[in-house]
C-alpha cells in the first residue's frame, strides 16, 4: 500500500493550490457582493491574486478588463493567464486581439473612451491606480473613472499610495459603494546593506565602482542584483562594464532562437549572465529571454532603467539605485518618495528569499526615503475630452455647458474646478448674451460690424450678396445722371434711372445692365460709388 504521501506526490495539481490570505478573501467577497474595491498592499503581497480568485480562471460573469499602466505588463500577464488555458484578450493601442474574451488585458487608455460613453465591462481592475497623479497620463485615468457606467465594478490596486481613504471616499461621492483594504505587512522583509560594509577583497583587475560594488555584492551572498540607473544609455554602458570586469566561471548557454531574438552585443553580455533592460528592446528580448531568465535566476545582474520600475515584473534578491534622478520629456526629474519604494520593493523574491537587500550607494538614498505618497490629482483639465463631452451632448439636445460642469464635478478633488460657466447656469438671462461668470463678463464686448453709408451714417454691415441690381424704376424725363463720386462722371443720355440695391457695391458692373435694356445708351465713363 502506498503512503499518503506517495498519493499526494501523485496529485501535483494540490501541491499548486494557494490559499488566500484573510485580507485577499475580505477583498473578494467584497466583489462578489458588488461593491468596489480599493487595496493598499506592499509590492509583492499578492494583489493580483485577488482578481484571479474572483474571475475564478476565467469563468467570470461578464467581462473583465484588467489594466496595467505600460504595454510590456500587459504582455505579460496575456501570457501568464493564457499559459493556464484562460481566454484572454489583450488592447494596448499597438495590438488588439480577441477584444470580446471573457478577460481583457489592456493600458487604460483604450478603454477610456468606451467607458466615458458609458460602454462599461462587469469589472474593471486598474493596476497601480496612482496613476491617477501622473502629469501626463492622470487625467486618462482620472475621466475613465468619473465617467464608468455604475454596473462596472472597480478593483484599483497600488502599493504606494499614502491616502487610500481619500479615493474611497471620491468614489462613495460618485454614489458607489466603496470598501478599502489595507495591508501592510510584506511577505519578504527589507534589510539595508551599505556598500561601505561590504569588505569582501576583490582583485585589482576588477575596476570601476559598480563592477568592484556588484563583485563585492556577489560574493556576500546578495545575488542576483537589479541595478536601476537613470536613463538607456547609462543602463547599457553600465551593464557592458559589468560585463567587461566580472570573471564569468560558468558562462549562460543560450538557444540560437534566444540569440536571434536579442542580437549579438546583448547575447554576449548574457553569456556572463549580465543584462540590460528598458523599454527601448523589443518586447521578445524583453518578455521572451531577459524577463524569464532573471526569474529563473539564471542572471547575476540586471541593470533597468527607472521609468520602468512600475513595469517590470520580476523581482530580485537585491536592488540598488545609481541615481537619485532620472530624465523625463528632457528634464531632469528628481526621484519621489513613491518612486524609490516601487524600486526597493523588488528586492527579495517570494518563495525563494527569506529577505531582500537595499544596497546603499553613493547617493545615500536608503529605505527612510522609500514612502508612500499623498495621492492628489493634477491641476490641468483634459480640455479635448471635455469638449468631446460637450459635444456629444448637444447632439442628444443636451446643454453642453451643463454636461461640462456635471463632469469637473465628478473628479478627484476636494477643491471645486470651475470652467466659468456656473453662475450663468444659475442666472441664464444675462445682458451680454454670454453664458460666463459676471466677474469675467466686465471684460467681454459683443464685437458689432458697421459701416459709413453715402448719407454719412453708421449702419450694420449688410451681409454681402451676389445680387446686384434688385429694382429698375424708368423715370419718363430725360435728365443727365452724374454718379456721387469725385471728379468721375457717367452720363446717360435716356431716361433717368433710380437704381436700388442692398449691397455695398452699387454700381459693379452698370455698363452690362443698363445695356440691356436701353441699348441706345451711352456710358462715357465710370466709376463705382463705393
Amino acid at each position: 500500500m502506498s503512503s499518503f504521501a506517495d498519493q499526494l506526490a501523485a496529485l501535483p495539481g494540490l501541491n499548486q493550490v494557494t490559499v488566500p490570505d484573510l485580507w485577499q478573501q475580505q477583498a473578494v467577497s467584497a466583489l462578489r457582493a458588488g461593491k468596489d474595491v480599493v487595496v493598499q498592499a506592499p509590492t509583492g503581497a499578492g494583489k493580483t491574486l485577488i482578481f484571479e480568485l474572483w474571475s475564478n480562471g476565467g469563468k467570470n460573469r461578464g467581462q473583465a478588463i484588467y489594466t496595467v499602466p505600460t504595454r510590456a505588463l500587459a504582455n505579460d500577464k496575456l501570457a501568464e493567464w493564457r499559459a493556464r488555458g484562460w481566454d484572454v484578450g489583450i488592447a494596448t493601442g499597438d495590438l488588439a486581439d480577441n477584444l470580446s474574451a471573457p478577460i481583457l488585458v489592456a493600458t487604460l487608455e483604450t478603454q477610456k473612451n468606451r467607458l466615458i460613453q458609458g460602454d462599461g465591462p462587469a469589472l474593471l481592475v486598474i493596476d497601480e491606480y496612482q496613476m491617477i497623479g501622473d502629469a501626463d497620463r492622470g487625467l486618462n485615468y482620472e475621466l475613465a473613472l468619473a465617467l464608468a457606467p455604475p454596473q462596472t465594478q472597480f478593483l484599483l490596486l497600488s502599493g504606494s499610495v499614502a491616502n487610500p481613504q481619500d479615493v474611497v471616499k471620491w468614489l462613495h461621492r460618485l454614489g458607489r459603494e466603496a470598501l478599502l483594504v489595507r495591508h501592510e505587512h510584506r511577505p519578504v522583509p527589507l534589510e539595508e546593506v551599505h556598500a561601505t560594509n561590504l569588505n569582501f577583497h576583490v582583485p585589482s583587475e576588477i575596476r570601476g565602482y559598480w563592477p568592484r560594488l556588484a563583485a563585492k555584492a556577489l560574493a556576500e551572498d546578495l545575488g542576483p542584483i537589479l541595478i536601476f540607473a537613470p536613463r538607456r544609455h547609462a543602463a547599457e554602458t553600465m551593464a557592458a562594464e559589468l560585463a567587461r570586469n566580472l570573471p564569468t566561471p560558468n558562462p549562460l548557454q543560450l538557444s540560437p532562437e534566444q540569440k536571434v531574438i536579442v542580437g549579438d552585443h546583448l547575447a554576449k553580455q548574457l553569456k556572463n549572465r549580465i543584462a540590460y533592460h528598458h523599454s527601448g528592446l523589443s518586447y521578445g528580448a524583453r518578455a521572451g529571454v531577459i524577463e524569464p531568465l532573471a526569474k529563473a535566476g539564471q542572471l547575476r545582474v540586471v541593470v533597468a532603467t527607472m521609468g520602468l520600475a512600475a513595469g517590470i515584473n520580476f523581482s530580485l534578491r537585491s536592488v540598488a539605485l545609481a541615481g537619485a534622478s532620472y530624465r523625463r520629456d528632457y528634464v531632469e526629474q528628481p526621484l519621489k518618495s513613491d518612486e524609490i519604494l516601487q524600486m526597493f520593493g523588488r528586492a527579495g523574491r517570494r518563495g525563494l528569499d527569506e529577505t531582500g537587500f537595499v544596497l546603499i550607494t553613493a547617493n545615500e538614498l536608503r529605505l527612510l526615503d522609500a514612502h508612500a505618497g499623498h495621492l492628489s490629482r493634477s491641476a490641468a483639465v483634459d480640455w479635448s475630452a471635455l469638449l468631446g463631452l460637450m459635444t456629444a451632448a448637444a447632439q442628444f439636445q443636451r446643454d453642453p455647458f451643463l454636461e461640462a460642469v456635471r463632469v469637473q464635478e465628478r473628479l478627484f478633488t476636494t477643491k471645486p474646478i470651475f470652467l466659468g460657466v456656473e453662475e450663468s447656469l444659475k442666472h441664464p438671462v444675462v445682458p451680454c448674451g454670454l453664458k460666463t461668470d459676471a466677474e469675467r463678463a466686465r471684460h467681454v464686448r459683443q464685437h458689432v460690424r458697421e459701416m459709413l453709408n453715402s448719407r454719412g451714417e453708421w449702419e450694420h454691415t449688410p451681409t454681402p450678396v451676389e445680387k446686384l441690381l434688385r429694382d429698375i424704376f424708368i423715370m419718363p424725363t430725360l435728365v443727365e445722371a452724374t454718379a456721387p463720386t469725385s471728379g468721375d462722371e457717367l452720363k446717360i443720355a435716356a431716361p433717368e434711372l433710380a437704381l436700388r440695391s442692398h449691397s455695398p457695391m452699387l454700381w459693379k458692373k452698370p455698363v452690362r445692365a443698363v445695356s440691356a435694356f436701353y441699348p441706345r445708351t451711352k456710358v462715357k465713363k465710370f466709376m463705382a460709388v463705393r
